[in-house]
C-alpha cells in the first residue's frame, strides 16, 4: 500500500515557493511605492564604489574569521588558520543565505569545514563560543541604536513600543546568559534523546556535555581573551556602518548624511537579518525594512530600497565565492576526534 499524501520533500518544495513568491511580491511593492526612478539613480550614483562596498562586506566576514580562530585555539591546539577560517566563513552565509535553514544550516557548515584543521569537538565548541560572542555584540548593537532612535524627534509611539520591547528582551537574556554561566545547567546533554528522535541519528551525551563545558569554560578565560573576540566582533558593526554610510553618501543627497543615520539603518538591517534569516536573502523584506526606516528617518524611501539593493549585490557577490569555495571542500578530510 502506497503512503498518500505529499512528501516531506515536496512539502519543503512548496513553502520554499511560497517565500520566494511572498519575498518577491514584498520587492515588487517597495519599489512601486518608492518610485523606481529615484531607486534607479541612486544605484547609478554608486557605480564604481560598489568594489569598495564589496571589500568592507568581504571585510566583516574576515573579522569573524578572525574572532573564530580566537575562539577555537586550546591549550595545546594551534587553533583554525585565518585563511580557512575566511573560506568557512564565506561558505556558511553562501549556504545560510540560499536556503530557509539559515543558521541550521551555515553553522554546521563551519564546523565541517573546520574540522579539517582541529578536531571536531573542537571546531563545534568554537563555532558556538563564537557564535554567542557575536550575538552579544548584535544585542548591544541594536541596544545603541534603540536609544539613539528614541532620543530623535518624531518617533512614532509603535516604534518607541518596539524599542523599549528590544530593550526588555536584551536584559532577560543578559540576566538569563549570567544565570547559565554561573549555574552551569546541563541543557544539551539532558535533551540527547530528543536531539536524538529529531535527527533520527544517535545523539552522544558526552560529546554534548563536553560542547557544555566548552562554553561554560568561556568565563574563565583571561580578560585579555575575551576583550581580543569582542574587539573583533565590534569591528564587524564598525565596518557594516561603515558600508551603510559610503552607500548613503554617494547618492543623491548623499552631504546631508550624518553617521547617526547609518548607524540607525545598519541597526534596522541587522535586526532584520536575525528576525528573518528563515527567508532566504531575505528577499522583499529587506527592501520594505530599509525603505520604511529611511522614510522614518526623513532620508526618503527611494534612498532605503535602493540601499538594500545595493547591498543584495555585495551579498551575491561574496556568496558566489562562498559556494565556490563550498563546492571545493572535501568532506572527507578531518583532523581525528
Amino acid at each position: 500500500m502506497t503512503p498518500s499524501g505529499p512528501s516531506p520533500r515536496s512539502r519543503v518544495s512548496a513553502t520554499r515557493l511560497i517565500v520566494a513568491v511572498l519575498g518577491l511580491a514584498l520587492l515588487v511593492i517597495s519599489v512601486r511605492q518608492a518610485g523606481w526612478e529615484p531607486i534607479l539613480a541612486s544605484i547609478r550614483s554608486v557605480g564604481a564604489w560598489l568594489i569598495a562596498v564589496v571589500a568592507l562586506g568581504a571585510a566583516r566576514m574576515a573579522v569573524r574569521a578572525r574572532a573564530w580562530t580566537i575562539c577555537s585555539k586550546a591549550e595545546h591546539e594551534a587553533g583554525i588558520p585565518f585563511g580557512a577560517a575566511f573560506a568557512a566563513t564565506l561558505a556558511a552565509d553562501a549556504l545560510g543565505n540560499l536556503t530557509p535553514l539559515g543558521l541550521l544550516a551555515s553553522e554546521p557548515a563551519k564546523v565541517m569545514m573546520g574540522r579539517r584543521h582541529v578536531p571536531t569537538s573542537t571546531s563545534l565548541s568554537s563555532v558556538a563560543v563564537e557564535n554567542g560572542f557575536y550575538t552579544a555584540s548584535v544585542l548591544a548593537m541594536l541596544l545603541g541604536g534603540v536609544w539613539v532612535l528614541l532620543h530623535r524627534a518624531n518617533v512614532p509611539l509603535m516604534m518607541e513600543r518596539a524599542g523599549e520591547a528590544v530593550v526588555v528582551a536584551s536584559l532577560i537574556g543578559a540576566l538569563i546568559a549570567l544565570w547559565m554561566f554561573r549555574a552551569r545547567p546541563a541543557l544539551l546533554s539532558r535533551a540527547a534523546d530528543l536531539l536524538t528522535r529529531l535527527r533520527r541519528t544517535p545523539t552522544s551525551k558526552d560529546a554534548l556535555q563536553a560542547l557544555e563545558r566548552s562554553v561554560y569554560d568561556v568565563a574563565r578565560w583571561p580578560v585579555s581573551r575575551l576583550l581580543h573576540v569582542s574587539a573583533w566582533e565590534g569591528l564587524f558593526h564598525v565596518a557594516a556602518v561603515a558600508e551603510v554610510w559610503l552607500i548613503l553618501r554617494t547618492m543623491p543627497g548623499g552631504e546631508r548624511i550624518a553617521l547617526t543615520d547609518a548607524f540607525l539603518m545598519e541597526t534596522a538591517g541587522r535586526f532584520i537579518t536575525v528576525a528573518f534569516k528563515f527567508i532566504p536573502y531575505r528577499l522583499g523584506v529587506d527592501e520594505m525594512g530599509s525603505g520604511s526606516v529611511s522614510q522614518l528617518l526623513g532620508l526618503g524611501a527611494p534612498t532605503g530600497v535602493a540601499l538594500a539593493l545595493v547591498r543584495r549585490v555585495r551579498i551575491l557577490l561574496l556568496n558566489a565565492a562562498g559556494i565556490v569555495l563550498l563546492a571545493r571542500t572535501p568532506s572527507h578530510d578531518t583532523v581525528p576526534s
